[in-house]
């Protein structure tokens, strides 16, 4: 039970995969407003009979929903949805395994802002723990910087490490990291008599049942024929529901259990199952330095086994 946010945040990052290659799929037959609705639509029915699966199991009520778990739920369906739409639009500035990648400073981004305006309390190992992900992670993006085009002189040092693809990437990695906190504090604010998985239940259904709703009624204004062209794709928006369900219980309930920073930098999982999509999914080349930054990724993960 000590580590079960472990295997919690695994579970939500390889979802997370999965469902980042089925938006990518989706997106290029509907828009990405359009796209990343369907992960909200079509999780939401598994996400409500989890929530009465679990009320069932716990045999315990609805927790009471304060204001500031509804202000903090919205803040965080928000940032969830535009997010993904970002993620997809930056899908079309690089290949798959670099949208996921640029955008996973995540982790560093929730520790700091969480330590200095939320209530996370990272200790002297979880700074550690963080920061060795995320090189993992940084030595995996440097195996992906076209270096070749770089030292023929097609493009300068600055194009790489400051061009759209990047500035977009930190503009997700920061409305996740944001994201990431307003969650956990949302579940603070429960407190159920049913303890941890009916907080994280709750939570998470009222989240995407929030988003569901704000933004259905936005698209059916705005774009209300390529929503309606989404029936003609229900296998893969099926999958993507299916895939976004699971991962949304799953990283709920590791935020329930301990810090956003703390799940976030587990997350970073997701870039290897994300590189072992791109190889067998999209056939694009795994290089050697992405490999040893998967097995820094992996160190820092299991890092989290001793705090």
């Amino acid at each position: 039970m000590e580590h079960l946010w472990i295997w919690g945040a695994v579970t939500a990052a390889v979802c997370q995969a999965l469902r980042y290659a089925g938006l990518k799929e989706l997106n290029q037959h509907l828009p990405a407003f359009v796209t990343s609705y369907a992960r909200i639509i079509f999780a939401l029915p598994l996400l409500l009979v989890h929530l009465a699966v679990v009320l069932w199991w716990t045999n315990a009520p609805l927790p009471a929903m304060s204001p500031r778990f509804f202000v903090y739920s919205a803040l965080t369906a928000a940032g969830q949805f535009f997010g993904t739409v970002l993620l997809v639009r930056l899908f079309r500035l690089g290949n798959f395994a670099v949208g996921t990648m640029i955008a996973r400073a995540d982790a560093m981004m929730t520790a700091v802002i969480g330590t200095l305006l939320f209530s996370e309390r990272v200790t002297s190992g979880g700074w550690i723990a963080i920061a060795v992900t995320v090189a993992g992670v940084m030595i995996i993006s440097a195996a992906r910087m076209p270096a070749a085009a770089w030292a023929a002189g097609e493009t300068s040092l600055g194009g790489l490490l400051f061009g759209p693809a990047t500035r977009l990437g930190l503009v997700i990695a920061l409305i996740n990291g944001l994201s990431f906190l307003t969650l956990r504090e949302a579940i603070l604010e429960l407190k159920s008599s049913g303890g941890f998985m009916v907080d994280a239940a709750v939570a998470g259904t009222a989240m995407t049942l929030i988003s569901c709703v704000l933004l259905g009624v936005y698209l059916m204004v705005s774009d209300r024929a390529n929503l309606l062209r989404l029936r003609h794709h229900l296998p893969v928006a099926g999958f993507i529901g299916f895939v976004s369900g699971i991962g949304t219980a799953a990283w709920f309930l590791a935020t329930a259990l301990t810090n956003a920073s703390y799940v976030a930098a587990v997350g970073q999982v997701q870039i290897v199952v994300a590189l072992a999509i791109s190889r067998y999914w999209f056939r694009e080349t795994t290089r050697p330095l992405e490999l040893a930054g998967i097995a820094v990724i992996l160190v820092g993960v299991l890092m989290f086994r001793f705090l």
